[in-house]
């Protein structure tokens, strides 16, 4: 049976669903992001998450962020909308671009929570009140974690415009995922796709050529990734290492677009699925123009297993 724990993470309150018989089970502090700070199954951790209340405030590397209104970059933080220019801050100094929206910095509540014999859920909610000129918008975003003891975490996510006129609307979500101490020891599986060529800013240029490699298992050795893809068709990320299997599966429909990231410290890798392209502010790739009073929602599926060992 699961069982929520309450304990102090710092300043933060975390709140621990686990099955105790299972080993399975997360952590998550909704006031900083909506933050999820570790998975676990069978009593071992698939996530790179924050393990002090200090990396949690400082927030490097965004870990477990929820990307809103737009996930990954905004070419010069500017973009046109219904007639007015707006400018969100520039927050990723290396491409002079801002970078995942602000829902990652601003607290959520827990509104709900649900245990059973071999599941256990909870929902945290984050009411906006348009109070950013960049984007002065009333919304209110909900997530929902789910976890259950055949090997499933389901993350749902739910957009209700509480604006007179409509909005635009981009998300993603950024987990790492860790299987082995060093990346390169994990494989990659991905399908076939296109992958978003982008200029020296990571902005993109308009190409997407198709993308070969990875379609087969393969051990990402010393490859570096941090590129955006098009999947054309449902799609399934994998990766293997140490025995384990890790599958995060999403709807094109709603998820078209995923990003992979391999950061440099090398021992753990993203894979995360977003609902536009980069900078779809400004292009409109995969951007939904949500109306007044209306629901935009989605979910991806991420399942844990045994595999073989990397070869």
């Amino acid at each position: 049976m699961y069982q929520i724990k309450e304990l102090a993470f710092g300043a933060y309150q975390q709140y621990i669903f686990e099955n105790a018989r299972s080993g399975n089970g997360f952590a998550i502090v909704p006031e900083i992001g909506g933050t999820v700070l570790d998975i676990w199954f069978n009593g071992q951790s698939i996530l790179d998450g924050y393990t002090t209340p200090e990396e949690l405030t400082e927030a490097k590397w965004g870990k477990s962020a929820i990307l809103f209104p737009f996930p990954n970059r905004l070419r010069d933080g500017r973009y046109f909308w219904q007639g007015e220019t707006r400018q969100f801050p520039i927050n990723n100094a290396s491409t002079q671009n801002s970078i995942h929206g602000f829902a990652r910095s601003r607290p959520f509540e827990l509104v709900a929570s649900n245990t059973e014999e071999d599941a256990a859920s909870c929902t945290i909610r984050q009411d906006y009140d348009g109070n950013l000129d960049y984007y002065p918008f009333p919304c209110t975003l909900e997530m929902t974690f789910t976890i259950k003891d055949n090997g499933q975490f389901e993350t749902s996510v739910r957009v209700e415009n509480k604006h007179n006129t409509a909005i635009p609307v981009g998300f993603g979500w950024h987990p790492y995922f860790r299987l082995t101490p060093e990346v390169a020891d994990t494989a990659l599986e991905m399908p076939h796709c296109q992958i978003v060529a982008i200029d020296d800013r990571m902005i993109p240029t308009g190409d997407t050529p198709v993308f070969g490699r990875f379609e087969k298992m393969e051990a990402l050795g010393d490859t570096f990734l941090d590129n955006c893809f098009l999947a054309n068709n449902d799609y399934a990320l994998r990766i293997e290492g140490a025995g384990r299997q890790l599958t995060m599966r999403a709807q094109s429909a709603i998820f078209p677009y995923f990003q992979i990231f391999t950061p440099p410290h090398r021992t753990s890798i993203a894979l995360e699925p977003m609902s536009c392209n980069v900078d779809a502010f400004n292009n409109g790739d995969g951007l939904v123009s949500l109306q007044p009073g209306a629901v935009w929602s989605g979910d991806f599926l991420m399942e844990v297993g045994v595999s073989s060992p990397i070869s």
